[in-house]
């Protein structure tokens, strides 16, 4: 198999890109492979080192940001790919899936929640700011 279909997402191995819709975007080989994956596994909450292991081949040595970063650049290639997106699950992982209802957006577990003042302050202000609180 060397094209994967969802909706109108289609994974091309072959030529290393991402058509959504009509539109071809280039992908690196680990793109691809990040893609690959969760599309395969799409709907399904993969952890970190479930995608590192299947990309990259090897364990994870330590913490590192490599993975957020491809995550980060596969988003940009696939916005605007309703309704298929790559969400972050606090805590454990990445899931490629349908974009959520209008109901499931307009909560307010999105935005930062402050429950008093001193928090907000020291959130906005950075890390020093909790030194002064």
């Amino acid at each position: 198999m060397r094209q994967l279909r969802l909706g109108n997402l289609v994974i091309d191995r072959d030529r290393y890109c991402v058509f959504v819709g009509n539109q071809a975007t280039r992908l690196s080989s680990k793109e691809l492979g990040l893609l690959w994956h969760m599309a395969r596994h799409a709907e399904k909450v993969l952890t970190r080192e479930q995608l590192w292991r299947a990309v990259w081949g090897k364990e994870v040595n330590g913490p590192t940001r490599t993975l957020d970063t491809h995550i980060a650049r596969l988003r940009r290639k696939i916005e605007g790919n309703e309704p298929w997106m790559i969400q972050a699950v606090p805590r454990r992982g990445y899931v490629l899936t349908k974009t959520p209802t209008a109901s499931a957006t307009k909560h307010s577990s999105m935005r930062p929640t402050f429950h008093s003042d001193t928090a907000g302050r020291a959130l906005r202000g950075g890390f020093n700011a909790w030194l002064k609180v």
